[in-house]
């Protein structure tokens, strides 16, 4: 009796192991990389600006980005607003340090590429 005992919370306890490694899996995966997220507008001046002088050529591994149109929202963006873990998109264009599940911060606007690099290595030191 005390032998199937043992062996039952043994093959719990192995359980209970895989499902807490997966659950750490899974979570890497939600969180994953972080990611620039670009909102943009095609008739904002501001986001043309950024396109031709910094889109072009961006190569941040550690950063990468992703470009969306303002007025054209994925789901998981909607999804993500709904449950306020990202805010809403007021101007164009917004970058947002996004970690997979949350916004951790964000830039408005656009003046060059020098300043836009200098504020985004300023921000990524902070979240990262």
């Amino acid at each position: 009796m005390i032998k199937k005992i043992v062996i039952s919370l043994m093959a719990l306890f192995i359980v209970a192991m895989i499902a807490l490694s997966f659950y750490g899996n899974a979570a890497k995966a939600i969180d994953g990389q972080l990611k620039l997220l670009m909102f943009h507008s095609k008739t904002c001046s501001f986001c043309k600006a950024f396109m031709k002088e910094v889109a072009y050529d961006y190569d941040n591994k550690e950063l990468p980005l992703i470009i969306i149109d303002a007025h054209n929202q994925p789901d998981w963006f909607k999804e993500a607003m709904k449950e306020n873990r990202i805010k809403p998109i007021y101007g164009t264009p917004t970058f947002i340090i996004w970690n997979g599940r949350k916004e951790l911060t964000r830039l408005i606007g656009y003046y060059n590429r020098e300043k836009f690099y200098e504020r985004l290595k300023g921000i990524y030191a902070k979240n990262n």
